[in-house]
C-alpha cells in the first residue's frame, strides 16, 4: 500500500463516518447522546477536511514527496450499513464499527507515513478509538487492528 492509497482510503472512511453518523443520530435515545453523536460527528467532517489537505498537500508536491498525485474522491450518495438503524442499541453499534473501520484506515496511514503526518494520524487514530470505546462500552485491544492481526 502507498501512502497516497492509504489516504485515499482514510477519505473514503471518513465520508461514510459522516454518513453513518447522520444515519444513526436521530436514532440515540437521550438528548447526551445525541449531542455527544453531533461531536463525534463534527469531529469526522474536520478530520476529513485534514485528510483532503495531506492529500492536496502530496499532490502539489509541497509535502516533499514524489510518490505521485493523489486526489480525494467525492462522497458516495449512499453508503451500505451493515445492519439496519432502528434504535439506541443498533445505533450505538453502527458508531463503534465505523470508529473501528475509521481507526484500521489511519492504522495504515501510521504504517506509511513518516514525520509529522505520522504523528497527526496516530493521533486520529487514537481519538477513533476513545470514540469507538464510548459506543462500545468499553475498548477493544490493538483498536484500528481488529479482525487484521493473525490468530493465534
Amino acid at each position: 500500500m502507498t501512502l497516497a492509497t492509504a489516504l485515499s482510503a482514510v477519505v473514503d472512511a471518513e465520508n461514510a463516518a459522516i454518513y453513518g453518523y447522520s444515519v444513526a443520530g436521530p436514532r440515540l435515545d437521550t438528548a447526551a447522546r445525541r449531542a455527544a453523536a453531533r461531536s463525534d460527528y463534527d469531529v469526522h467532517r474536520a478530520q476529513l477536511l485534514a485528510v483532503s489537505g495531506w492529500l492536496a498537500q502530496r499532490s502539489a508536491g509541497t509535502d516533499g514527496s514524489d510518490r505521485g498525485s493523489a486526489v480525494a474522491a467525492p462522497p458516495a450518495a449512499v453508503y451500505s450499513l451493515p445492519a439496519p438503524v432502528t434504535d439506541d442499541e443498533s445505533a450505538a453499534a453502527l458508531l463503534a464499527q465505523l470508529e473501528e473501520a475509521t481507526a484500521a484506515r489511519y492504522a495504515d496511514v501510521v504504517a506509511e507515513a513518516t514525520g509529522s503526518l505520522q504523528r497527526a494520524a496516530a493521533l486520529a487514530l487514537q481519538s477513533a478509538a476513545v470514540r469507538e470505546a464510548h459506543w462500545r462500552g468499553g475498548s477493544v485491544p490493538f483498536p484500528g487492528l481488529v479482525n487484521r492481526l493473525p490468530q493465534l
